[in-house]
C-alpha cells in the first residue's frame, strides 16, 4: 500500500490518519503494516495554481466590469426617457378648445429638462416654448421650439399618450 500525504517534505501524516491505519478499515479488515519509507510528499504548488489564481481574479474583474456597464446602461435608459405624467390640478391645467389642458409653460419647462438629462444623452437645448397647452386627450399633439447650445432652432414633437380627469402622460422626440 502506497500513501501520498501533503507533508512537508518528512513524510508525516497526521494523527487521525494514523489513527484510522491503526484501527484497520470499517469492514472489519485490520491494517496493513504501515511503512513510513512508502510515504511519498506531495509536489509543491506548481505554476498551474498561480494561473488559476490569476484566471479568477481576471475573471472576477471582467465580471465587475460587465455589473458596472450593465447598470450605467441601465441608469441611462431610466433617466433618458421621453414619456412623462403630470397631474392636472388647478395650478398646472388651462382649457384648450373646451378641453382640459397641461400649461404650456409646464410641457415647455419638463420638455427641456428631459432632452438632455445626461451629458451623453440628447442635446442641451433652451429657451424650450411651446404655443399652446397640450389638450388632455389621447393622440393631441403640438409641436414646441427650443434652441440648441450651437443656436440653432429645433422643434420638439410632443404628443400625448394617455389622458384621466386627473392626470396626463405625454412623451416628445429627440
Amino acid at each position: 500500500m502506497r500513501i501520498t500525504v501533503c507533508a512537508d517534505g518528512r513524510g508525516r501524516i497526521g494523527r487521525k490518519a494514523e489513527a484510522r491505519i491503526r484501527e484497520g478499515w470499517p469492514d472489519g479488515r485490520g491494517a496493513r503494516s504501515f511503512r513510513r519509507d512508502r510515504v511519498e510528499p506531495l509536489p509543491a504548488p506548481t505554476h498551474i495554481q498561480e494561473y488559476e489564481m490569476q484566471r479568477k481574479a481576471l475573471i472576477s474583474v471582467i465580471g465587475g466590469a460587465t455589473a458596472a456597464v450593465a447598470l450605467a446602461g441601465l441608469g441611462t435608459h431610466l433617466l433618458a426617457g421621453t414619456e412623462s405624467t403630470s397631474s392636472l390640478d388647478k395650478y398646472t391645467t388651462v382649457a384648450v378648445d373646451g378641453h382640459k389642458a397641461l400649461a404650456a409653460n409646464i410641457v415647455a419647462g419638463r420638455a427641456q429638462s428631459k432632452f438632455h438629462p445626461l451629458p451623453w444623452v440628447g442635446t442641451k437645448v433652451s429657451r424650450v416654448s411651446c404655443p399652446t397647452g397640450l389638450k388632455a386627450v389621447a393622440g393631441a399633439s403640438i409641436t414646441c421650439t427650443g434652441r440648441t447650445g450651437t443656436g440653432k432652432d429645433i422643434d420638439i414633437p410632443v404628443t400625448v399618450v394617455a389622458a384621466t380627469n386627473t392626470s396626463v402622460t405625454w412623451k416628445f422626440e429627440r
